[in-house]
């Protein structure tokens, strides 16, 4: 994999340090907040608790990116990395499941679900943040071939869910079930999140989606994010009746006709690049 430390980052981007800080904030205050519940504390002790754990953490987290110029492409490059960010909201997926069970007072059941679930969502905005800027450095040089490209999913289906989940949330406010509510609300925002990271809403907003042939490998360009797929990841190029594969493992890329409409050219270029890649990493002593 080629290491973007060799490429020159003055600092992480702006919104690397949002993200890091809001994903501190939250964290450090569901715990604050979640412990406070415990002693069966007044909801104005318990809001001040939380916006004072979301300040602290947010203003932390903004200063670690400041002081880390490495941090983002750190995080961004590692799969394991990125997955412990979102590793302490595994207990809002409990939360979720049950939607009203209680953790100690039906208090902390609400806040420490709620938190949860929304350490869950910011850390996978964050991850996703971190791999845009780790991709951005490991793909720095211009592109060799370059394609539109429409990203999988999306549609009808996608909104629907949202606003089913949206109705559930409100339903559940209705009736006093309030952990159920900000569960299912949550539920609704990370949906509408990963659809927005992963390219799958159609939006106004954000740039073309592409599929870009580097020097080093493949980036898939969402409006908002990038990835990347180093050559020496890559075991196979094929392609298969309507389906470009890159067999990478568990982690295989494919993309079909229905995307990407020049699929022949771009198996082309992918397989030269590719080839020429095995060639220079063959020949080095």
């Amino acid at each position: 994999m080629p290491d973007a430390s060799e490429h020159p980052v003055d600092s992480s981007s702006r919104g690397f340090r949002i993200a890091l800080g809001l994903y501190l904030g939250v964290l450090v205050a569901g715990i604050a907040a979640s412990v406070a519940a415990t002693g069966q504390v007044s909801d104005a002790v318990l809001a001040a608790v939380f916006v004072g754990g979301l300040a602290t953490g947010t203003i932390l987290g903004i200063v670690a990116a400041r002081l880390d110029d490495d941090l983002a492409i750190r995080l961004g490059r590692s799969r394991r990395r990125r997955a412990l960010l979102v590793l302490p909201g595994v207990p809002g997926l409990l939360g979720a499941a049950t939607a009203t069970w209680s953790w100690s007072p039906i208090a902390s059941a609400l806040v420490a679900t709620g938190s949860s679930l929304a350490v869950l969502v910011v850390g996978y905005v964050l991850g996703a943040v971190a791999r845009t800027e780790y991709v951005e450095t490991a793909a720095a040089d211009e592109p060799i071939g370059t394609w539109n490209w429409t990203p999988p999913g999306g549609g009808k289906a996608d909104a629907l869910l949202a606003v089913l989940w949206g109705f559930l949330a409100l339903g559940n406010a209705i009736d006093g079930n309030f952990a159920a509510a900000v569960v299912w609300l949550l539920i609704a925002l990370g949906w509408i999140v990963a659809g927005a990271i992963e390219g799958r809403w159609r939006t106004p907003w954000g740039v073309d989606p592409e599929i870009r042939v580097h020097e080093d490998g493949l980036v898939k360009r969402r409006p908002f994010t990038k990835t990347f797929v180093p050559w020496e990841d890559v075991a196979h190029v094929r392609l298969r009746e309507d389906e470009l594969v890159l067999d990478r493992g568990l982690f295989d890329v494919r993309l079909e006709r229905s995307e990407l409409a020049d699929l022949e050219a771009v198996r082309e270029t992918i397989e030269r690049r590719f080839e020429a890649a095995g060639a220079n990493a063959r020949s080095v002593p």
